[in-house]
C-alpha cells in the first residue's frame, strides 16, 4: 500500500462518523442539495465534533493505524466504537429535532441576532407552522377548500393534498358562494393547476 493510500485511509476512517451523522440528517430533515465537496466538509464538521465529544469520554483511538513494510495493520476498541456509533446516531437526531421545530433559531431571532428560519423556504414554515384548513385559489379562478394534510418541500413544485376538500362556488339563487364538498378522502393539488394564492383561515 503507497504512503499516499495510507493516509486516504487514515481520513476515511476519520470521516465515517461524518458521513454517518450526515446520511441521518439527510433522511430527517428537509434542506437543499449540496454538492460533493460540501458533502464532505459537512462530513468533517460532523467528525470534529463527535470526536471532540469523544475524547472528552475517552482518550484511546478507536482504530489503531501502523505501516510494517508494504503492509498495513490495524486494531480497534470495540467500547470506543460503539461509542462514536452512539454520537453519529444522537448528534445528528438532536440537530434534526432543533432544525426541524426552528428551536435555536427561534432564540437567535427573539435576541435579533437574525431573522432566518432553520427551514429550507418559506413554503416549508407557513404550512409547518400554521395547521389550518386552507382556500387554493387558482390562476383560472377556481377555488377549493380542505384540510392540508401533505404538501410539498419545495415551493417551485407546489403539490398539497386536501383531505375532505370542497368547492367554493357561486350559488345562482342567493347570488353568494357555497361549499360543494366532494364524495372522496381528498384531492392531490398538482403544479399543472398553477396555484395563485392560499388562505390560510381562522378556526
Amino acid at each position: 500500500m503507497s504512503s499516499l493510500s495510507f493516509q486516504t485511509l487514515q481520513v476515511l476512517i476519520f470521516l465515517i462518523p461524518g458521513f454517518i451523522a450526515q446520511k441521518i440528517i439527510d433522511t430527517l430533515v428537509v434542506r437543499k442539495e449540496k454538492k460533493e465537496f460540501g458533502k464532505v466538509v459537512e462530513a468533517l464538521i460532523f467528525s470534529m465534533i463527535i470526536y471532540t465529544i469523544y475524547s472528552f469520554k475517552s482518550g484511546k483511538s478507536p482504530i489503531m493505524l501502523s505501516k510494517i513494510q508494504d503492509y498495513t495493520v490495524y486494531l480497534y476498541d470495540s467500547n470506543s466504537l460503539i461509542c462514536l456509533a452512539a454520537l453519529s446516531l444522537a448528534i445528528p437526531t438532536i440537530m434534526a429535532f432543533f432544525i426541524t421545530n426552528d428551536l435555536h433559531m427561534k432564540i437567535a431571532r427573539m435576541l435579533r441576532i437574525t431573522k432566518k428560519t432553520a427551514r429550507s423556504s418559506v413554503w416549508f414554515d407557513v404550512f409547518y407552522d400554521i395547521r389550518a384548513h386552507v382556500i387554493i385559489n387558482f390562476a383560472d379562478g377556481r377555488r377549493i377548500f380542505g384540510w392540508p394534510m401533505y404538501y410539498s418541500n419545495d415551493p417551485e413544485q407546489p403539490y398539497v393534498f386536501l383531505y375532505n376538500p370542497a368547492w367554493i362556488v357561486d350559488d345562482p339563487e342567493t347570488k353568494e358562494q357555497k361549499f360543494v364538498h366532494l364524495d372522496e378522502i381528498g384531492i392531490l393539488i398538482t403544479p399543472k393547476e398553477e396555484i395563485e394564492s392560499i388562505e390560510f383561515l381562522k378556526d
